[in-house]
C-alpha cells in the first residue's frame, strides 16, 4: 500500500512541475482584475515602418473586463471613438499562442480584422504585450502594453 501513495504522490508532483504555459498566461486569463491596454506601436506594410507615441495616426485603447466585456475608445484628432462587446480566451490545438476574440456588440467600425464582420483577433505576444492580427490582410500591426491589471 505504501508503494502505491509514493507512486501516486510522484505522479502529483510531475504533474505539478510540467506547464506548456511560455508566457505565464494561464494565471492571466481568467484570474484578473479590470485590465487596461494600451496601443504603443503602429507598423505599416513596409520595412522599419513602426511608429509611437504622438506620432501615432491615432491613440487607442482596450479595457476589458472579469466578466468578459470590453470597452476599446479610438481617439482620432481629439475625437473619440467607442466600441464594446465581449470576449473571450481562445486556444487552438495546433498553434501554442493564445488569443482574444472579441466580438464588438457597439461600434462595429472599430473592429479591426480582416472580414469586415464585427470579430476582432488580438494575440498575446507575452504577459504584457498584445498584437492585432488586422495586418494579415494589409491592415496596419497594432501592438498594446498592459497599462493596468
Amino acid at each position: 500500500m505504501k508503494k502505491y501513495a509514493v507512486l501516486f504522490l510522484f505522479l502529483i508532483f510531475l504533474a505539478s512541475c510540467s506547464s506548456n504555459d511560455d508566457f505565464g498566461l494561464e494565471s492571466i486569463q481568467f484570474v484578473f482584475s479590470e485590465q487596461k491596454w494600451e496601443l504603443v506601436q503602429m507598423t505599416g506594410s513596409f520595412q522599419n515602418s513602426e511608429i509611437t507615441g504622438e506620432e501615432m495616426e491615432w491613440q487607442e485603447y482596450y479595457i476589458f473586463s472579469p466578466e468578459g466585456t470590453f470597452l476599446k475608445s479610438r481617439t482620432i484628432d481629439g475625437v473619440i471613438v467607442e466600441a464594446t462587446g465581449s470576449f473571450e480566451v481562445i486556444e487552438y490545438d495546433d498553434d501554442a499562442n493564445h488569443y482574444l476574440e472579441l466580438t464588438f456588440e457597439t461600434g462595429n467600425e472599430l473592429a479591426g480584422n480582416c472580414t469586415g464582420d464585427g470579430k476582432e483577433l488580438l494575440m498575446y505576444r507575452t504577459s504584457t504585450m498584445i498584437s492585432s492580427l488586422w495586418m494579415a490582410c494589409d491592415g496596419p500591426g497594432l501592438d498594446y502594453s498592459l497599462i493596468k491589471n
